[in-house]
């Protein structure tokens, strides 16, 4: 199992205020392994060069290729595709929700995101939870 302490996190955000307050959200829940990047290319051009991913955050709305095209390019990776992957959009329909779970996403987050807990669901998630907070 792997500790959020430890966890090699790689948040694909292409806004950068999400992208901030995603990074400190990590930070003060005591990441240190977190890293960004604008694009899903960009991303995964990154987490090439990491030891590890443990953890993806990916906003599923991105100009270019989207959270979904992200997705699909880890899974087909066979250094990154036993990484978790979590959505973390502000698309929260029943629709969207239901279209990442069927996509293979371990869990979806909707923006804002809910500061007291943020730490403890990606901890699920690492633990091998899914965790599914639309609302």
């Amino acid at each position: 199992m792997t500790s959020l302490l430890d966890a090699y996190i790689v948040v694909v955000e292409d806004d950068p205020n999400a992208l901030l307050v995603t990074m400190d959200l990590l930070r003060l829940n005591g990441a240190e392994h977190c890293y960004a990047g604008k694009s899903v290319d960009a991303a995964l051009a990154y987490a090439e060069k990491l030891p590890r991913v443990d953890l993806f955050l990916v906003d599923i709305n991105m100009p270019g290729k989207s959270g979904f095209e992200m997705l699909e390019a880890v899974r087909a990776n066979g250094r990154l595709e036993t990484a978790k992957i979590i959505a973390i959009t502000a698309g929260t329909f029943a629709e969207d929700v239901e279209k990442a779970r069927a996509a293979g996403f371990n869990g979806f987050i909707s923006k804002p995101l809910k500061t007291t807990i943020f730490g403890s669901q990606l901890q699920r998630v690492l633990n091998g939870e899914a965790v599914w907070d639309w609302r």
